[in-house]
């Protein structure tokens, strides 16, 4: 259970402002669970398309419910930490460029599992959108911002399967319009193994915005300051790295196991 340290009166001040030696624990640790799931979710996949396992749950409902649960996580977290960011456009930059980097090298190497503008070329481009528009969005009362962005990534879910509102509304997307992957638009010719679109899951990230100059100002309930679990923080605070490293890790692993089925 995560730890809470509360020695400070009732009667208080704000914490310090959130920054790089100042965190926000639970950030961390909703980030660290969020990365260890995405970690958990590689693996199997490594273990039944490149090792040949056999794992049913998988395919399931459930399962695929938990996935969206944490991808939501993932980008509301993210979009909260960018929003506190002194650089965003050049955290977005780097991601961005990782991302595309990754695209060349699974092409180069793993061409039968292509990764194009996948969770790193997302939230690289996303980035870049807003600390370009990063004045306009905080011209924008924070409870609008909040549930602007929360009604577009609910009502477009389904964008990039031809249908929003819930599914009530069903359309043809454009088939020749190739350079609007970004967005969630694809040909039929299209295939990526990790895939992002900016709709709906940019609208996510905005949404998490809306709650970074609360959090930074050491105003929010003590709770999101003080959790921890040490491990899992670390995780967050370093998830970075670790979605960088682990995939090459578990190929490798998965390939090692298919050799000995």
């Amino acid at each position: 259970m995560a730890v809470l340290t509360d020695d400070r009166p009732e009667t208080a001040a704000p914490a310090p402002e959130i920054g790089r030696e100042n965190r926000a624990g639970l950030l961390d640790l909703l980030r660290g669970l969020a990365i260890l799931y995405v970690m958990l979710y590689h693996l199997l996949y490594d273990l039944i398309w490149i090792g040949g396992a056999d794992i049913p749950f998988f395919y399931s409902g459930a399962w695929e419910a938990v996935h969206q649960l944490f991808l939501i996580v993932l980008f509301a977290v993210s979009g909260i930490c960018a929003g506190m960011s002194r650089n965003v456009l050049r955290r977005g930059a780097v991601l961005y460029l990782l991302g595309e980097c990754l695209t060349l090298f699974t092409d180069i190497f793993l061409p039968d599992d292509v990764i194009v503008f996948g969770v790193l070329s997302c939230f690289g481009m996303i980035m870049l959108i807003y600390g370009v528009l990063e004045k306009f969005f905080k011209k924008i009362p924070d409870v609008v911002t909040f549930v602007l962005f929360t009604l577009l990534a609910v009502l477009l879910w389904n964008f990039r399967r031809g249908s929003i509102l819930f599914g009530t509304v069903r359309f043809d997307l454009p088939q020749d319009r190739q350079w609007l992957y970004p967005l969630g638009i694809t040909g039929e010719n299209f295939y990526s193994t990790d895939y992002f679109p900016l709709i709906p899951y940019g609208f996510v990230f905005l949404s998490g915005t809306a709650f970074s100059d609360y959090v930074k100002s050491g105003s929010a309930p003590k709770l999101v300051y003080r959790a921890r679990l040490p491990v899992i923080n670390f995780c967050g605070k370093y998830s970075l790295w670790l979605y960088i490293l682990h995939q090459p890790v578990f190929m490798a692993a998965a390939y090692l196991l298919s050799l000995t089925a």
